[in-house]
């Protein structure tokens, strides 16, 4: 155990050194070594390329990434700011997941002529990771941009969504007849258990204070990540992804004197443990199932940045947001990740095609190789749709 979690150190650290050296995300470097380094390593007639392998370790220090990730998002605003702006994270959440949703649908209808499929591909193509998100703001140092609480907002809104949507889904693909009740049950839990989180947020931001008020670095690190396990346990409880979990319980705490201290304390483990969730997601993919989904595949990506940018963009514009801020918006929303898997299994577990995986896989490792220049490049993007803009909007000479 030891040595193999010596080796995924040691590929990632390389694989950051190599991206602070190109000045390029480290996330698809990390994947794509643990596609080729992993378990579904190549193998050839005297050597395989299979370095590191699956284990429970491996897997817990990748949740501990997301959970990392998603806390510290929550940190960096809180529950009083997200309530403020209800109406406008509502108006560009509804605008921007709406679309993007419509959009899966119609890909499905045309890939797979059949409505259970389309709302798989849905499922697969709507909601961006979060987790790549953050990693992608925190690197941009972009977390204090005003429009950042949009986007965080936006994720806030695609996981409330997505909640509903799998309870919905699983009810659907597995439960048949007790579909519908099964769905109605569990999206009434989910929102009960958002309702309270936000209508008792600031309460419980004044019980953390006086809770975390300690000399003790020791007892206040130990007492937080307490905290964090417990919030990621009851979110799960609720039918919510733990990530979402630890985003609200960032939120809170956001509400606390302590925020800064905890930003402090855990944006080390949030980049050590952050990075292994990455290199952990390239090891359950199985390249040699790419070809087969190679074409479907590459139209669903082109159709989702075109898709997403637009709804990205109308969903800014709709809350206020315009010009280069309303770009970084747009560009920022294009990963997708640890949804679009479990999706995937939730249909392979219903016995639906096993091509779904795959296709999820490889669609969300090329939505990562790009992202990352959508979102450095988003002002140039904008100066380039400014200028087509005037130059259709010039006004031609009269002849005579």
């Amino acid at each position: 155990m030891l040595v193999n979690l010596s080796i995924i150190f040691v590929l990632a650290s390389l694989a950051i050194l190599v991206a602070q050296r190109f000045k390029y995300c480290s996330i698809p470097l990390l994947i794509l070594l643990g596609i080729f380094l992993g378990p579904n390593a190549p193998e050839f007639s005297r050597a395989n390329l299979g370095l590191i392998k699956n284990s429970e370790s491996i897997e817990l220090l990748s949740e501990l990434g997301v959970l990392f990730l998603l806390f510290y998002l929550g940190l960096e605003f809180s529950i009083s700011q997200v309530v403020q702006n209800s109406k406008t994270i509502i108006k560009g959440g509804s605008i921007f997941t709406g679309m993007n949703f419509f959009r899966g649908l119609v890909l499905g209808w045309v890939f797979f002529h059949s409505w259970p499929y389309a709302l798989v591909v849905a499922g697969i193509t709507t909601v961006s990771s979060s987790a790549m998100v953050t990693k992608l703001l925190v690197e941009a140092k972009r977390t204090a941009n005003p429009e950042t609480e949009l986007i965080l907002g936006m994720m806030v809104y695609e996981d409330i969504f997505m909640a509903f949507f799998l309870s919905f889904l699983s009810g659907y693909l597995l439960a048949q007849n007790s579909s519908w009740l099964a769905s109605a049950t569990g999206g009434l839990v989910v929102l009960v258990f958002l309702a309270l989180v936000f209508f008792l947020g600031r309460r419980l931001g004044a019980f953390f204070d006086r809770l975390l008020s300690m000399r003790s670095a020791e007892a206040f690190v130990v007492i937080a990540f307490t905290f964090l396990l417990l919030s990621a346990n009851l979110a799960e409880a609720a039918r919510i992804s733990e990530a979402v979990g630890a985003l609200l319980l960032g939120l809170i705490l956001a509400e606390t004197s302590h925020a800064k201290k905890l930003i402090q304390m855990f944006t080390p483990f949030r980049d050590l443990f952050g990075a292994i969730f990455f290199l952990s997601f390239g090891m359950q993919i199985d390249y040699q199932q790419f070809f087969s989904v190679f074409d479907i595949t590459v139209w669903a990506v082109v159709f989702t940045i075109g898709g997403n940018l637009l709804a990205g963009w109308l969903g800014a514009w709709a809350c206020g947001y315009k010009g280069a801020a309303a770009a970084n918006i747009a560009c920022s929303l294009i990963a997708r990740g640890e949804f679009a898997i479990i999706v995937a299994g939730l249909a392979a577990s219903a016995g639906m095609a096993g091509m779904l995986q795959p296709f999820a896989a490889l669609y969300v490792l090329i939505l990562a190789l790009v992202s990352p220049l959508f979102m450095k490049r988003s002002k140039t993007l904008y100066n380039f749709f400014v200028r087509l803009r005037e130059l259709v909007n010039k006004p031609r000479g009269i002849s005579t």
